[in-house]
């Protein structure tokens, strides 16, 4: 039986979930208030393969009684954080369109959004990763109160792309061929293979890595390397969060 990575509820709500979150004040104001950004949705996490010709959809439901412009687009993963690049300081070339880029979602509906591939290039050997960022600005009253801020909430979650040849669901197979190095306070993660990797779970005997840590993903056929304190010493275990955010199963190395 696998763990769930997050709790399990029919819908999952903005603000509320392990996701990249920010609240961003769109008016100036003396007294600041906040609310439930009240977008909500099934996934948190989009898995792109190859052959999603029409591309891939996302639905969300604005469970409020007011209304939600909601503001959708492509952002790079910021490689030293793992966050989301929300500013592409990069300037990254994005491989994928979202339509509606734009969009009004009433109170008590939704929305739907389609993820679409374009013609800028991606590697045919290895998953790629970029984050789906959702802005939800809440409807203003006619007569709001000019002493109020506005906020929005911005989320994103994770877009994978998966070329031709790559599996589906692969992580929970993934998870065994990783290996681990440690020299001094460094730990190295070693993936073999063609799928980013993304702990929720890496401990180094009673010492646990921090959320910061977590955030940072092993890539492809690479390597990353995690900072350990001083005189950690046991068996590496770890678990990573797979296709459906749930846990795969605990591995160790001694």
């Amino acid at each position: 039986m696998k763990t769930s990575f997050v709790l399990l509820r029919p819908l999952m709500t903005l603000g509320l979930l392990c996701l990249n979150v920010s609240v961003l004040p769109v008016l100036e104001a003396a007294e600041p208030t906040t609310e439930q950004a009240g977008i909500s949705f099934y996934n948190t996490r989009v898995i792109f393969t190859a052959t999603s010709l029409s591309g891939v959809t996302q639905t969300l439901y604005n469970k409020t009684d007011t209304a939600r412009l909601l503001q959708s687009f492509i952002r790079p993963v910021d490689t030293q954080t793992g966050d989301v690049d929300i500013d592409n300081h990069g300037n990254v070339a994005l491989p994928f369109i979202v339509t509606p880029p734009l969009e009004r979602v009433d109170a008590h509906s939704d929305v739907t959004l389609r993820i679409r591939r374009n013609d800028v290039p991606l590697p045919d050997d290895r998953e790629s990763v970029f984050y789906l960022s959702m802005k939800a600005i809440p409807s203003q009253p006619k007569h709001a109160d000019s002493n109020k801020v506005t906020l929005a909430v911005l989320s994103s979650m994770k877009l994978f792309y998966r070329p031709q040849g790559l599996k589906r669901y692969a992580v929970e197979e993934a998870s065994g061929a990783l290996s681990f190095r440690k020299q001094g306070n460094q730990l190295t993660a070693v993936n073999p293979t063609p799928y980013w990797l993304t702990f929720a779970v890496l401990r180094v005997g009673n010492t646990e890595l921090d959320k910061a840590q977590l955030r940072l993903m092993v890539p492809p056929k690479g390597e990353r390397e995690y900072h350990l304190p001083g005189g950690t010493q046991g068996a590496i275990t770890w678990q990573l969060i797979d296709e459906d955010t749930w846990l795969t199963p605990p591995k160790h190395q001694d």
